[in-house]
């Protein structure tokens, strides 16, 4: 119980921070938001290499570990970032499911498109005695209008993307 106690702060202030400067002990070189998608039957991966710990992520800063295809995805059908360089997440409120699992709620804005979310997260300790937040969750690109005109057939690029999240914070005292 004592462990989960020192998790508890953390998780709050990590996970319903939104804007607020006490999120920043995350330590964002050992974090990472990712995401699945498949295109033609076969899976892509992919990251973002720029967010803030209130969940603002940079799309600009998408690794697809592929130049032609991150060119294709920042534009206009897709995130198009000159437009909406950003998304954001705004947790609304979380619970405890047990266990050191929670359910994070809150709204996922996208190309000026806000759905309410839950994020399952798992907490744990890593090697180095730092709190590990994990999670991941599925979203509909097309509910977010990403990847439209001839890319908004799900038979080619499949609708469901699964977006991953790993949050480190440092030891608690």
């Amino acid at each position: 119980m004592k462990v989960l106690r020192s998790f508890i702060p953390s998780l709050a202030m990590l996970l319903l921070a939104a804007g607020q400067s006490g999120a920043q002990g995350l330590l964002i070189d050992k974090s990472e938001i990712r995401f699945v998608s498949k295109q033609m039957g076969v899976n892509v991966e992919g990251r973002f290499r720029k967010w803030k710990a209130e969940f603002e992520i940079d799309l600009g800063s998408i690794d697809l570990a592929s130049d032609e295809s991150e060119t294709e995805i920042k534009s206009s059908n897709w995130f198009d970032t000159a437009k909406f360089p950003v998304a954001r997440f705004a947790s609304t409120s979380f619970r405890s499911v047990g266990s050191d699992k929670y359910e994070v709620m809150g709204k996922l804005t996208m190309k000026g498109i806000t759905r309410e979310v839950v994020i399952p997260i798992a907490l744990k300790k890593d090697a180095n005695g730092n709190s590990v937040a994990e999670g991941s969750f599925p979203l509909k690109r097309t509910d977010y209008k990403v990847g439209e005109g001839m890319w908004s057939d799900t038979d080619m690029v499949a609708d469901d993307v699964l977006v991953r999240i790993r949050m480190v914070l440092p030891r608690v005292a």
